[in-house]
């Protein structure tokens, strides 16, 4: 998790805890109704918090009525219905009487939704929850205290990295394999797709452990447990012809004959190995806290992988103020080889799809969002909306794509090849061929620009076994994507680049000596 830059605060920065009500009254309008059916505490919590919200908003109205409210609306309100009036208005007012007015209305709101529908880990040190398990020297502040979890999450993932860069060299070593063509070869797929949910890891193990005794020694040392089962190393082993290391020939004078330096080099067979390094699995967060997403949680007639994606995604309401996933599931890398094997193109057109698809489900929409090629450790972190033209402009929200910075990422980071900034710049960069003659890695475009106010475009990625057009792409209130969207009416393909190649080592003349796993 990486801390909100001056820019990206809300208003002067000194009322923290009101921001956090600000973004917990969506997760309790989103999700109370949900922990209500688990029990008389969240009804009472989703009543409740609905009487607040509404005698709240009646004070604020008058209070902005009797001309004591500005005009303008807090930055990075994005919460609905009376919460969104009572909470955006009052930080308006920018007067400490009302924040603390309002403060008051939610706190026990707040309590129960943190007990409910909230990991206790994250919530237990300011609100003790737990108190047997409250750290005295830990934050007392939310976003502090996410972000010093997300700081433990991030670093077990990374040793669970290291784990798997560590098992290539393994790999290489046993085999007396040449090590520089190996490493060329590495086909990293850890770095494109960093697949784990940090909200998603802490709401398991809160709710692997009843919402008690969590302690952040505790996730971290059964993170850590199992840091070599997250990326999957599987590998093949291939030969290549590379000039023979010898000692050239030489005469008594010690010069080397004219015939024999004309000659061409001596060449090798060598073997090597191209190592695969897979996505994180995201299973082995379950198997670090031994929970069974089927069966019933404790404290709510729900199972437990219901439990969990209720928490993970009301803390995401809370700390983002949107949920920015849950909707559209990861698509695992067994299925990714499954997709992948079942298209007819090119290697070249099956890379751009196993870039493209492997964001499905895990990077957000965000107005204006670029990236440089390769997995951006920035995705999912809140950022303030700056890009003109969106009812998202001034909110914060958590980073990703556009939709033509996930085209523009998709073939920088497959092929190095550039498609530009902006969809009327695509289109530009492009030429039109018909419907018939789509293949994967074409584009779509849902007009042509300059005909409508917002323009979109999306990937081609074929077929499915019902003959509808499947089309990859960073879908605004969903992310990336895959479906079958009816209002494609423009198919285009990047002028003057060659996609129909095969991808293989650069500079090697590849033979394929067998495999094994």
């Amino acid at each position: 998790m990486i801390p909100l830059s001056e820019e990206q605060r809300f208003g002067d920065g000194q009322d923290n805890y009101l921001q956090g009500m600000r973004q917990a009254a969506e997760a309790a309008r989103q999700f109370g109704s949900a922990a209500g059916g688990a029990g008389a505490a969240g009804a009472a919590g989703s009543a409740a918090g609905e009487a607040a919200a509404n005698a709240a908003a009646a004070t604020v109205k008058a209070g902005v009525e009797a001309g004591k409210a500005v005009s303008g609306i807090a930055a990075g309100t994005a919460v609905g219905g009376p919460w969104g009036a009572v909470l955006s208005a009052a930080w308006s007012l920018r007067h400490t009487l009302f924040k603390i007015l309002i403060f008051i209305c939610l706190f026990l709101l707040f309590i129960i939704i943190a007990v409910v529908s909230l990991p206790s880990i994250v919530f237990n040190n300011i609100f003790h929850t737990d108190p047997s398990t409250v750290d005295p020297n830990g934050p007392t502040e939310v976003s502090a205290n996410f972000d010093d979890l997300s700081a433990v999450v991030s670093d077990c993932i990374q040793a669970g990295y290291d784990a798997a860069l560590a098992r290539v060299d393994q790999i290489i070593a046993d085999g007396g394999y040449d090590y520089e063509l190996s490493m060329e070869a590495l086909v990293n797929n850890a770095l494109v797709s960093a697949d784990y949910d940090t909200c998603y890891a802490l709401a398991a193990y809160s709710a692997s452990m009843g919402q008690r005794g969590t302690t952040k020694a505790d996730l971290q040392s059964k993170l850590n447990a199992v840091a070599d089962q997250m990326y999957r190393v599987t590998y093949e082993v291939k030969e290549a012809q590379v000039p023979a290391e010898s000692g050239e020939d030489t005469d008594e004078a010690g010069e080397g004959s004219d015939s024999e330096s004309e000659e061409e080099p001596e060449m090798e067979t060598v073997e090597y190995v191209v190592c695969t390094i897979h996505p994180f699995d995201q299973s082995v967060i379950l198997d670090a806290f031994g929970v069974d997403v089927d069966a019933t949680y404790d404290q709510f007639s729900i199972t437990y992988g219901e439990a969990i994606l209720n928490m993970s995604n009301a803390l995401k309401m809370t700390m983002y103020g949107t949920a920015s996933d849950g909707s559209v599931p990861p698509i695992s890398d067994a299925e990714l080889n499954l997709f992948l094997a079942s298209l007819d193109c090119s290697g070249k057109r099956k890379e751009l799809m196993r870039c493209a698809l492997s964001l499905v489900g895990r990077v957000p929409y965000f107005w204006g969002g670029k990236s440089a090629p390769g997995w951006n450790s920035e995705w999912n972190t809140p950022k303030l909306v700056t890009s003109a033209g969106s009812s998202s402009t001034g909110t914060i929200r958590p980073y990703g794509l556009d939709c033509s910075g996930f085209t523009e990422w998709v073939y920088q980071t497959a092929l190095g090849v550039t498609l530009y900034d902006g969809t009327w710049n695509q289109w530009d960069a492009t030429h039109a061929i018909t419907e018939e003659e789509l293949l994967p890695g074409d584009l779509g475009f849902m007009a042509v620009p300059g005909t409508v106010p917002v323009n979109h475009v999306l990937l081609y990625a074929g077929e499915d076994v019902d003959g509808n057009k499947l089309w990859v792409h960073c879908a605004s209130g969903t992310g990336v994507v895959l479906n079958s969207p009816d209002y494609v009416t423009q198919y285009r393909r990047r002028n003057d680049v060659d996609l129909e190649g095969d991808l293989v080592p650069a500079a090697l003349d590849v033979e394929e000596a067998g495999a094994s796993g």
